[in-house]
């Protein structure tokens, strides 16, 4: 409930105090659902767990849209290092098993923030504020819509190599 208030918080107050069709109201707006993403999304990664079942044209599709090269250049910058040690120090599963699990925990709170985006963007054009909403849009795709596809680009890669070990094993 703290991450929904923090984002919805910052994204009216932010459109008063800012004004919708500001780039900064968009950064703004996008930090708050980043955090909302981190606090809400864990308490409902269980939520309809067949979401993370990959089909086998999703990987192709996101590198089409250039989610492996932001896959790159996180590893660049060091960023995909971090994930992982955050992933490895949390508590319970380790392995594979967890790192699946944190890349679910990932998805879900990026689908949120994307969700939240969305609707911003709605009501920015629904109140007469176009450039607003391609702002929030354009910033939302990038700090949501590419993490989401790279989750599932990895979770596409783990399982498929797990079910051919499997199937080479027996």
């Amino acid at each position: 409930m703290a991450g929904l208030g923090v984002g919805g918080a910052l994204a009216i107050t932010g459109w008063f105090a800012i004004g919708p069709d500001h780039i900064i109201y968009a950064v703004v707006v996008q930090c708050g659902f980043l955090l909302m993403a981190l606090l809400a999304g864990p308490a409902v990664v269980d939520v309809a767990r067949s979401r993370y079942q990959v089909a086998n044209i999703e990987p192709r599709i996101y590198t089409l849209l250039g989610a492996e090269v932001v896959r790159r250049v996180l590893d660049g910058v060091g960023w995909n290092r971090v994930i992982k040690q955050m992933r490895q120090s949390e508590g319970g599963e380790s392995g594979v098993a967890g790192f699946l699990r944190g890349t679910e925990q990932s998805e879900t709170g990026h689908l949120l923030g994307a969700a939240a985006t969305v609707a911003l963007a709605i009501t920015a054009v629904s109140t007469h504020h176009p450039l607003g909403a391609v702002q929030v849009l354009a910033l939302g795709l990038v700090l949501h819509g590419y993490p989401i596809m790279i989750q599932r680009i990895v979770r596409a890669r783990i399982t498929q190599r797990r079910t051919h070990r499997y199937r080479t094993t027996h």
